[in-house]
This record gives C-alpha cells, structure tokens and sequence, in this order.
C-alpha cells in the first residue's frame, strides 16, 4: 500500500505570516491554485481512498482531488494540527513581543520544550496522530494507494515516529511547503519513505500557466 502524505495549499494565514494551529483560515488565491496543479498530479494514480483533517485549509485542498478523481473524502478529527493556544492567529513578531521572545525560544530549542499558554500537550499530539495513521494503515491493508491532506505538525510527527527520529529536530529542520507530497510505503506491516516533501508540481511553468493574467 502507498500512502501519500499532502501537506495543505497555502492559507489566507500562510499568506499573512500567521500562526494556524486549530485556527480554521481556508485557502488563499495561490493555496486554490496549489490545489488544482496537485489534483492533475494525481489524475494517473489510481487513489482508492482520500482522507483529511477536517479543517477548511486540508479540506478544501482534498476536495480538488476529490472531484478529479470522483472520490468521497473521509474526514479524521486526529488530523488536525497541533493546537497551539495563545499563540494561533499571531505572526511569530507579536508571539516574541507579547511572550518574552518566546517564539524565537521555540526555533532555537523545539517546541516540546517551549509551553504555549492555552495549547495542546505535545504528548497527546503525537498519540493522536499515531493512533490516526495506525488506523488508517490499518484499514487499507489491501488498498494499493491513498491520500492523506493534513498539516505540517502532523507530517513531521508522523515522519519522526517512521524513521525514529528526534520530533523537535525534525520539525525545526524539515521544510513541508504547501502541498509538498511525502510517499510512504508498506509492504508485509514496514513503511518505507519513498520521497519526501515533494512539490514537483509547482513547477513554475505550471503556475505561470494557470495564473490569472494581470
């Protein structure tokens, strides 16, 4: 089984340098062109199942490949991203100046590390999301390939558990632009990282070609 992991097209917040978390913003004008060039990219995989975070920016970036490929989405409440409290709706400059340069703290060290007022415990982040994945795994044991549009938290602590890497190293270090695709896959109950992070799509000949003329 293939499992596609899509990070989410950019956001209105992405756009405006904001912090998401459970925030709900939908996606920009660019984040909908993201979509549609990621759903061509997908118009010759046979997908079986499409699942996504329930949030608008995930969801909507699933519904472009949702209607290529004429299939249903399932929507999963532990791929939301992390909840992140006080800080959501703040650009990283408010955080450091409102939290005693806090944010600038959490790039240095990693956020389990660094308490955010209001968020969710980074311990039940990571059992939610491996409990979602070990579910979806499970449930597609004899499907050949799926899709999962979630966030970048959620990615990264996915992707640290397969590799048995370190999450704050990895979540500081890995860049998941908008709907970069990760392919995973599992054979006899192994996941192996095929690629990571992949936005081939994007290329800039394919954005100039469907971007609006000024």
């Amino acid at each position: 089984m293939n499992l596609y992991i899509i990070r989410h097209g950019e956001s209105i917040w992405n756009n405006a340098n904001k912090i998401q978390g459970n925030s709900d913003p939908g996606l920009s004008k660019l984040g909908m062109l993201q979509a549609r060039l990621l759903a061509k990219r997908f118009a010759d995989i046979k997908v079986d199942k499409i699942y996504s975070s329930p949030l608008s920016r995930s969801y909507q970036t699933a519904r472009a490949i949702s209607k290529a490929l004429k299939l249903k989405i399932v929507k999963r409440e532990g791929l939301k991203e992390i909840g992140l409290g006080e800080w959501e709706n703040r650009t990283p400059e408010e955080i450091d100046r409102l939290y005693n340069n806090k944010y600038q703290r959490w790039l240095e060290v990693g956020p389990t590390k660094v308490k955010i007022p209001g968020a969710e415990g980074i311990a039940s982040f990571r059992r939610r999301v491996d409990r979602v994945f070990a579910d979806i795994i499970k449930e597609n044991r004899d499907k050949d390939n799926i899709a999962v549009v979630t966030h970048g938290g959620v990615i990264a602590s996915f992707l640290a558990r397969l590799i048995c890497a370190d999450f704050d190293r990895l979540i500081l270090k890995l860049h998941l632009p908008n709907t970069c695709v990760t392919l995973v896959s599992f054979e006899g109950g192994r996941g192996c990282l095929i690629h990571i992070a992949d936005t081939f799509h994007l290329s800039a000949r394919k954005i100039k070609d469907l971007w609006p003329a000024k």
